[in-house]
């Protein structure tokens, strides 16, 4: 959670979009005035280890544009409905079209559990 936080103020206007674990933290995609930001964040979010520009921006920018919930919101939720630790998350489309954020949750026992958050209303699905 103070990852995420920690990425989107790193950057001007900064929404996350994309978390995933990486060697030395996490490695977060942040939409940032129609600009992407790769931000590399320390496991704790204690850190920013590094802010680079994306060549080619995802067409993920768009999705996070449209979504009503943001990241941390998103991963509070899914952890409501399945505690466990962030593994990695996403904002995409649902196979019903549905603006989601994907959010897969690593349980005590290592079991990895994917929760859908609607990004528009904020309720799992």
């Amino acid at each position: 959670m103070k990852a995420i936080e920690a990425a989107a103020r790193a950057v001007p206007d900064g929404r996350v979009f994309d978390v995933e674990p990486s060697n030395d933290g996490w490695e977060i995609k942040v939409a940032s005035r129609g600009q992407e930001h790769k931000v590399r964040v320390s496991r704790d979010g204690g850190q920013i280890l590094g802010d680079q520009p994306a060549a080619k921006p995802s067409d993920d920018l768009a999705k996070v544009e449209q979504a009503g919930v943001n990241a941390v919101k998103a991963l509070q939720t899914a952890q409501q409905r399945q505690p466990g630790e962030l593994d990695e998350m996403e904002i995409d489309r649902a196979t019903d079209g549905a603006l989601v954020w994907e959010v897969a949750l690593r349980d005590g026992k290592g079991i990895e559990h994917e929760v859908n958050v609607d990004a528009k209303t904020g309720a799992a699905r």
